[in-house]
C-alpha cells in the first residue's frame, strides 16, 4: 500500500540561505510529515534542497509545472496569503479533486494606497474563495482567525497549529566564540523590511544609557539602504553593523554572546526567529504585537515586551532585560509549545483529514457553531 502524498507549494524555498520564516516553516513541517509516514514533495520556483539533506523531495519548478505535481499528490498544502502561486496550485488541486490545505501565515497591510486597493480586491475575490473552499485552513494563532472573520471572510474548516521549529535542529549555545561589539550588544536576525520597524532599534541607540550599545543586523532585504541612511543621520552609523546573510551556526554563536535579541516588528505571522532565539537561551526584547505575544506568553517570557513604536520604552526594556537571565523553564516551555516533534500528532491528523485545533478539539466551521 503506497504512502499518502503531500505536496507543499510556496513562491520560494531556500531554508538554508535566508529564505525567510515561511521556508523554514515548510522545511520543518515537511520533515515531520515525512518522518510520520507521508511522502512529501516541496515545489517552488528556484527551490533549494537544505544543505544537510532532507527527508522529503524538493523540486524547483514554476507555475507551469504545477499540473503534474498536483496530479502526483493526494493533499496539496499551499502557503502564503495573497500568493498567486498558492492560489494557482489550489485551483489546480480543486480541478483534479485533491484535498487542499491552506496556511496564510500572515496578512501584511501596506501603507501605499495602490497596494491597499489591490490587496482589498484580492481578499474579496481570491482570498475569499481560498478561505471558504479549502478542506482545512491552518492559522498560526487564534488572533489570525479572529482577524479574518472581522474582515467578513468565512473560513470553512479552521485549525490552529502554531509555527514551530525542529527540536533536532534547534542548536544549543555553541562553544565557538563570537564576540559582539557593544555594551549592551543588540542582535536582530531577519529580513530588512519596513514592517520590521528597525528604525526604532536604530533610534533607541541615542536613548539614555545606550550610548555604548551596538546594534547587529543579520539578514538581507530591500530596506538596507534606507536604514544605513537613517543610522548616518542619527549619528550612530558606527554603532549599527550590517552583517548580511549569516549561516545558522554563526547566528547561534552570535546569540550566545548577545546581550539580548531585539524584535521591534509591527506585523508578524508566527515569527520563527523568536522561537529559535528562545531555544538558544537568548534574552528577548520584542514589540507587543499579537504574534509576538502568542509565543512569549506560551514561553512565560513577557518581561521583554514593550509597546510597538515606543522607542524610549524599547530602550528601557533593553536595560531591564539585559540584567536578567532566560531560565530553563522558559526554554522548556518554548520547546513543548513550538517544536514540530511535539506537534507531530496534529500534523498526522491534519493530513489524514482530521482538522484539530491546538488543544486537540475539532476546529468547527462557523456554520457548525450556530
Amino acid at each position: 500500500m503506497r504512502r499518502s502524498r503531500i505536496l507543499q507549494v510556496h513562491r520560494d524555498f531556500a531554508p538554508d540561505r535566508g529564505g525567510g520564516g515561511v521556508a523554514r516553516h515548510i522545511h520543518g513541517l515537511a520533515t515531520i510529515a515525512a518522518r510520520n509516514g507521508f511522502d512529501v514533495r516541496v515545489v517552488a520556483p528556484g527551490a533549494e534542497t537544505p544543505a544537510a539533506g532532507a527527508d522529503y523531495d524538493v523540486r524547483a519548478d514554476a507555475a507551469l509545472g504545477l499540473w503534474q505535481h498536483v496530479g502526483w499528490a493526494d493533499t496539496v498544502h499551499v502557503h502564503g496569503a495573497r500568493n498567486p502561486i498558492a492560489a494557482a496550485a489550489a485551483g489546480l488541486a480543486r480541478l483534479r479533486g485533491k484535498r487542499i490545505v491552506y496556511t496564510p501565515h500572515c496578512y501584511y497591510d501596506d501603507v501605499a494606497s495602490f497596494k491597499q486597493v489591490a490587496k482589498a480586491l484580492w481578499d474579496k475575490t481570491v482570498e475569499r474563495q481560498l478561505l471558504a473552499g479549502c478542506d482545512a485552513v491552518v492559522f498560526l494563532a487564534g488572533f489570525w482567525l479572529d482577524l479574518v472573520r472581522a474582515r467578513g471572510l468565512a473560513v470553512k474548516a479552521p485549525a490552529i497549529i502554531p509555527n514551530c521549529v525542529l527540536e533536532t535542529g534547534a542548536k544549543p549555545r555553541v562553544a565557538m566564540p563570537y564576540e559582539l561589539e557593544g555594551r549592551p550588544s543588540l542582535l536582530y536576525v531577519g529580513r530588512l523590511d519596513r514592517v520590521k520597524r528597525l528604525d526604532d532599534a536604530i533610534q533607541a541607540l541615542n536613548e539614555p544609557g545606550l550610548g555604548a550599545a551596538v546594534l547587529h543586523l543579520v539578514g538581507r532585504g530591500p530596506d538596507r539602504v534606507r536604514l544605513e541612511t537613517l543610522a548616518a543621520r542619527a549619528g550612530v552609523a558606527a554603532r549599527v553593523q550590517f552583517h548580511g546573510f549569516v549561516p545558522d551556526e554563526t547566528v547561534s554563536a552570535m546569540a550566545a554572546d548577545a546581550s539580548c535579541f531585539v524584535f521591534p516588528s509591527s506585523t508578524e505571522g508566527g515569527p520563527t526567529v523568536l522561537i529559535e532565539m528562545l531555544l538558544l537561551g537568548c534574552r528577548i526584547v520584542a514589540s507587543d504585537i499579537p504574534a509576538n505575544l502568542a509565543i512569549l506568553t506560551e514561553a512565560g517570557s513577557l518581561d521583554g515586551v514593550y509597546r510597538v513604536g515606543d522607542v524610549s520604552a524599547l530602550a528601557r526594556t533593553v536595560h531591564r532585560v539585559v540584567a536578567q537571565c532566560l531560565g530553563p523553564v522558559e526554554i522548556e516551555r518554548t520547546r513543548a509549545a513550538f517544536t514540530w516533534e511535539r506537534k507531530a500528532q496534529q500534523i498526522v491528523e491534519l493530513y489524514r483529514g482530521g482538522s484539530h485545533d491546538d488543544h486537540g478539539r475539532r476546529a468547527t466551521a462557523p456554520e457548525e457553531r450556530q
